[in-house]
């Protein structure tokens, strides 16, 4: 069990031994017991009271986000992100985090065929110790490969029990047919290989008695809704965004992690923000968040959207990631 959490352990009532024999046989004096509180899954959870804004990485690659390495330095750079968000939405406390990728897309089956590893345990645990010391969330970000989704997800429940671990998947990488390989060809998944990921994190709250979790999908191309072959890896990366369970027990944030880094960018990334957050959101009410990455690096080829241009999109994003 986590410390820096409250909990509440029942008791028995120490004042009954002094009630005198003749009032303890009484049934009128008889001790009373406090009635059982249902465990609540929405207190502590973060959404919708705060905003996310956390730093993406593979551990000890630095090209791909600033939390690659657990420093000082990345915490101040990560604290200074956030109170960039908060000083223009007060309304809405920011909590950071770090964004970890813990499955790790391959080009090579490896000795288990998923195209696919864990990061080690020793590892995830220094993520989580470092989190927890500074009152960070840790979303598990998972890259697939060929793994069965809901055993890959289900191997990570020792961290999933923690009460300020959330849950990231990226379909960019997810081949749950086998017909790709990551970094080779494109993905395309339906609301099938994800739902029951959806389900499997709707039930942690109640079955580990933590807040209410988190869930990001990623989306890095279109939906195939309404097109001629939504299964077109080419032009749409979740075939049938619609029929996403709309599970109230999940906060789950579809996360738009396009990159830019040339003229013009921005507004692409804004449409793309539109089309695949604020009008599927309002098509298909299967989920009630946005979120938004940026890349410090590759777009500051041209230049970096500012916190106040990333809250000017409707609905604002709940959910910023940083990325290298």
């Amino acid at each position: 069990m986590t410390t820096g959490w409250p909990v509440h352990f029942g008791g028995t009532d120490e004042t009954a031994q002094h009630i005198p024999l003749v009032a303890q046989k009484s049934p009128a004096a008889s001790p009373t017991t406090a009635p059982v509180v249902a465990f609540d899954p929405g207190k502590g959870a973060i959404l919708p009271e705060h905003r996310i804004v956390a730093f993406y990485a593979v551990p000890n690659a630095a090209p791909t986000g600033p939390a690659y390495k657990l420093t000082s330095s990345m915490l101040s750079r990560l604290k200074a992100q956030g109170a960039a968000y908060q000083k223009l939405d007060p309304a809405h406390p920011v909590s950071l985090g770090i964004d970890l990728v813990v499955s790790v897309p391959d080009r090579f089956k490896g000795k288990d065929g998923s195209y696919s590893h864990h990061v080690s345990d020793a590892t995830i645990q220094q993520y989580a110790n470092f989190c927890k010391k500074n009152g960070l969330l840790l979303f598990l970000d998972l890259n697939i490969g060929w793994s069965d989704p809901l055993k890959e997800l289900m191997s990570f429940e020792k961290y999933l029990k923690l009460p300020f671990v959330e849950v990231a998947i990226d379909p960019e990488w997810m081949f749950p047919r086998h017909n790709g390989i990551p970094g080779v060809n494109l993905s395309n998944v339906r609301a099938s290989d994800l739902n029951p990921l959806i389900k499997a994190v709707g039930d942690m709250p109640m079955k580990y008695h933590v807040p209410r979790k988190v869930m990001i999908i990623h989306q890095y191309r279109g939906d195939g809704d309404g097109k001629a072959n939504p299964f077109n890896p080419r032009y749409s990366e979740i075939a049938d965004k619609r029929n996403l369970v709309n599970d109230p027990r999940v906060d789950l944030v579809i996360h738009i992690d396009s990159v830019g880094g040339w003229a013009g960018d921005i507004a692409l990334k804004e449409s793309q923000y539109k089309k695949w957050v604020a009008q599927d959101m309002a098509k298909y009410g299967n989920f009630k968040y946005g979120g938004f990455k940026i890349f410090y690096q590759l777009e500051s080829r041209h230049r970096l959207m500012t916190p106040k241009e990333v809250m000017s999109m409707k609905p604002a994003p709940m959910v910023i990631t940083y990325g290298n």
